[in-house]
């Protein structure tokens, strides 16, 4: 996810969410490798050299993760955390598995992007649309025909109307993935006849 809003070529480029990005990922390195390094010092210690980190103030002997304050929390504040973030990234993880689970299912070969209409209701089609290019990185989307719509939109009722593959993710999203997208009509038929063939051979194994 952090990948579309670093690197143009990902999605990304707008200069303030590329740092929003940054500060958030060494934020994360900087207090698992000081959590890490009484376990693997001279690992971290290397690591931690490596990242952007406040200067050395003039109490410390030498500028090491060693002498490097350990991360504190105050056991009366409660962790600061948002159940509505964590419940929309569960959709958002729980949407990308079901495409990627789909994929697999009718053997899409892997380097080929397919189109998908996402629905979603409320708040939830503003979390998936704002994340739309990550969902793209992910499930491997075509990202000129990905689309999320309203549930109950007149758009919504167009895509059902596809001869397309139905994934209900969840209570409120949904995805419909076209199926001339998916399999490739030849390619199919053939391998059914062929699977359809070995079938018939092994029946006359196990009837002889």
């Amino acid at each position: 996810i952090s990948k579309t809003r670093l690197y143009e070529g990902a999605g990304g480029g707008g200069e303030e969410e590329a740092k929003a990005a940054r500060r958030v990922l060494v934020y994360i390195l900087d207090t698992s490798l000081r959590l890490l390094h009484p376990y693997m010092p001279y690992v971290t210690e290397q690591l931690w050299h490596h990242i952007p980190r406040p200067s050395a103030t003039e109490d410390q002997v030498a500028h090491a993760l060693m002498l490097a304050d350990w991360p504190q929390m105050d056991d009366e504040v409660p962790l600061t955390t948002s159940e509505e973030a964590v419940s929309s990234f569960e959709s958002f993880q729980a949407l990308t598995r079901s495409i990627r689970n789909a994929r697999a299912e009718y053997n899409v070969e892997p380097g080929k992007r397919i189109s998908a209409t996402i629905v979603a209701k409320g708040s939830l089609k503003d979390e998936i649309s704002a994340e739309v290019k990550s969902l793209v990185a992910l499930a491997k989307l075509d990202p000129e025909q990905v689309i999320v719509v309203e549930a109950g939109s007149d758009e919504a009722k167009a895509a059902a109307a596809v001869e397309s593959v139905q994934l209900v993710v969840q209570d409120g999203v949904e995805a419909y993935l076209p199926l001339s997208g998916l399999i490739d009509p030849v390619k199919e038929r053939k391998r059914l006849e062929k699977q359809s063939e070995k079938t018939v051979n092994d029946l006359r194994v196990f009837e002889s």
